[in-house]
């Protein structure tokens, strides 16, 4: 079966942990992205999605430059590792109500999986479960068997 790393999206945005929530709002929308993994150091402290900037927005009655992305992080990271089954990744995204998996090796962040990557491999995956599955029904020799 495959694992995350097959399908992780490797070249990603992180903020540091002392960012202003205005200059991680311009990165994403610089970069394109639905969310930022904030960093402390090597390791990840939280990931900041456009939702968590809409409930920050209708909570805060001050700039965005004013408000550090700490203040609106996800802190409770849920992660997975490279080597992560797909259907076990999956399965953390759906239990965790979750869209983004941040994925970590040795501390260190090294790749994200979204709902996104799923869809996108989607047919991949089928493939290689099909595959499997043919394996998995081994023929069985019956010689000259005849009815």
């Amino acid at each position: 079966m495959s694992v995350v790393r097959d399908i992780m999206t490797t070249d990603l945005v992180t903020v540091p942990l002392e960012e202003s929530l205005q200059e991680t709002v311009s990165r994403m929308l610089n970069n394109r992205v639905g969310s930022v993994v904030v960093k402390s150091g090597p390791e990840p402290a939280g990931i900041v999605t456009e939702t968590d900037v809409l409930a920050v927005g209708t909570t805060f009655e001050c700039a965005f430059e004013e408000i550090p992305v700490s203040r609106a992080m996800s802190a409770n990271l849920v992660t997975a590792s490279p080597d992560t089954s797909i259907e076990d990744a999956m399965a953390t995204l759906h239990d965790h109500g979750i869209k983004k998996l941040p994925v970590v090796e040795d501390d260190e962040l090294v790749g994200i999986v979204t709902m996104t990557d799923f869809v996108y491999h989607q047919h991949e995956l089928a493939q290689e479960a099909e595959k499997l599955d043919r394996e998995r029904v081994t023929p069985v020799d019956l010689g000259d068997y005849e009815e």
